[in-house]
């Protein structure tokens, strides 16, 4: 299910820079590997819609309006966009919510394995959107509500636009968070410039301060 899971990712989640954690965290994140794999109800939803950007950064994602800068940088070039939403499923937040009664430690690892596992299932998610295009167009890295200047806010036309609620049971809170927790949504730009897809989401958003940022080459 989850075979390409980098387990330095897991690592990076953790806190473990430039060192690899001790034998028995490693048996821990297995064991965690597997529970999470037992878990999931993995779903995803898909919109693809065209994209006009204007001179001020306005952007129209099919019937919607954003005004944002950097999401008008990332799309540039891109006269067509998919609305992405994917989540690993209810079952992952209670097991959460039983780790950090009962076993903190345990909870950290979850979270970890979790956060590297929905980015895997987004990355398999967004090669298969790819594979499904016309010959000779690509897929721009997937950029997220709350990166850049693009506001947290633009999460609710989002997943309004793609029914995510109704058809994939992620729902929001009143400060625009997604439950199922572990759930992403997501602007991926479509464009016939391969080169111009090679960057990894992390170099898309602004937070260069961010703990669990990877470290560009």
């Amino acid at each position: 299910m989850f075979k390409d899971l980098s387990r330095r990712e897991i690592w990076r989640y953790l806190g473990y820079k430039g060192s690899e954690p001790d034998e028995t965290v490693c048996r821990i994140i297995e064991e965690t590997i597997d529970l999470v794999e037992n878990t999931v109800a993995l779903r995803q939803i898909s919109r693809r819609v065209t994209c006009k950007i204007q001179p001020d950064d306005t952007i129209f994602l099919g019937s919607m309006k954003v005004k944002s800068q950097s999401l008008a940088k990332h799309l540039q070039g891109c006269s067509e966009v998919i609305l992405f939403a994917a989540t690993l499923g209810t079952g992952i937040d209670r097991l959460l919510q039983r780790y950090n009664r009962l076993q903190v430690s345990r909870a950290a690892v979850l979270q970890a394995v979790s956060a590297a596992a929905v980015e895997e299932w987004c990355d398999q998610c967004q090669k298969q959107l790819e594979d499904g295009l016309e010959e000779g167009l690509y897929l721009r890295p997937r950029f997220s509500p709350g990166y850049g200047d693009l506001p947290l806010s633009f999460q609710r036309p989002l997943l309004d636009s793609l029914e995510a609620g109704k058809r994939i049971g992620i729902e929001l809170t009143d400060t625009m968070l997604m439950t199922p927790t572990k759930s992403v949504s997501a602007i991926i730009g479509i464009t016939s410039d391969k080169k111009s897809c090679s960057v990894h989401h992390c170099a898309a958003c602004a937070k260069t301060d961010c703990p669990f940022r990877k470290e560009q080459e």
